[in-house]
């Protein structure tokens, strides 16, 4: 099976599960059954700087879930060491449902094959209780290269080798490893330089400091549509409509580059099944709401609903197996 049919798979299976889930229902005072959670505020232990699309779907579902019940779902920026810091940040909280951590590709597979050891192993080591979207990634040059296709940006990297320079949002991160990945596919070479964030990346993308980026289509697709930067390529079988000149890999020539990001939450290990269920419910009942779905469509992204805390671990799983080699492969490494 194709990544792509995978893909489709995956959201086949989403939808059947958000259909058993219809009676699950918000309102300004859900609690998780036999007990009184959430009865005070929820931190909600983002991995990345502000303005990314973890950060802005984090924000987008925990303003959901604060209506349905009835407390506040605080979301808290935790950039650093690709999700790390707030992956640790997590593991030292305590397993009762008031803390959690929206991560993304990077903290769940990526930093696997990048760091010798994690404060929590993101499958084993927490609580998964569900993937709420998806994004595709593209490739957004900075307007005064000189490159209108992916085929010209391949030829112009190998004729000036050493010359030009991406950001990304911090080593190890999803940018990071899906740039290396083009470019390994692509068979050239640039110098990586890691950020605190995609927005700081982009500010020097945008001001012609950088010479490209890779990042998600909700974070670039705006940029793109004033002309700051120009997209090449989205890692994905089809175009986006968000942005429906920029080409598809296999439109640029380059059917294998597939690559995309997504948005999982977690809570602490050991937090009991029933809030971890009720949490899991809450989502759903927030990807259904018509201005949740209507956002994450205007930004690029493929809601997921209907996964499960126990489907959520085998995507998660597959990711891994997935991604481990594409690590490995392009030498990435963590400074």
């Amino acid at each position: 099976m194709t990544h792509a049919a995978g893909r489709r798979a995956l959201l086949g299976l989403a939808a059947l599960g958000a259909a058993g889930q219809a009676g699950a229902q918000g309102g300004p005072q859900s609690r998780a059954p036999g007990t009184d959670y959430p009865n005070r505020p929820v931190r909600v232990l983002v991995a990345f700087a502000p303005g990314g699309n973890a950060d802005i779907t984090a924000r987008l579902i925990s303003g959901a879930l604060s209506a349905q019940t009835g407390q506040q779902f605080v979301v808290e920026n935790r950039p650093g060491g690709g999700g790390v810091v707030a992956l640790e940040a997590l593991a030292a909280a305590p397993p009762d449902g008031y803390t959690l951590f929206v991560g993304a590709l990077s903290t769940h597979a990526l930093n696997l094959g990048l760091y010798k050891a994690l404060p929590a192993h993101p499958l084993t080591g927490v609580e998964n209780i569900t993937v709420s979207s998806l994004s595709p990634l593209l490739l957004a040059v900075k307007p005064a290269l000189p490159a209108a296709t992916l085929a010209e940006f391949r030829d112009l990297l190998r004729r000036e080798r050493g010359r030009f320079q991406y950001g990304s949002s911090g080593n190890g991160s999803t940018g990071h490893i899906a740039a290396a990945l083009l470019l390994h596919q692509l068979g050239v070479e640039a110098l990586h330089v890691p950020y605190r964030g995609s927005a700081p990346a982009f500010s020097d993308l945008a001001a012609g400091r950088m010479d490209f980026q890779v990042d998600t289509v909700s974070f670039l697709t705006p940029h793109i549509r004033q002309g700051t930067v120009r997209g090449l390529v989205i890692g994905a079988r089809e175009r986006s409509p968000q942005l429906p000149d920029v080409p598809s890999a296999p439109e640029a020539g380059l059917p294998q580059y597939e690559a995309s990001t997504w948005t999982p939450w977690s809570a602490p290990k050991g937090t009991p099944a029933p809030i971890v269920q009720f949490l899991y419910e809450q989502i759903q009942v927030a990807l259904r709401g018509e201005d949740v779905l209507a956002r994450l469509r205007q930004l690029g992204n493929d809601a997921m609903p209907g996964l499960t805390p126990e489907r959520t671990r085998a995507f998660i799983g597959a990711e891994i197996e997935k991604w481990l080699p594409i690590v490995r492969a392009t030498g990435a490494t963590i400074d």
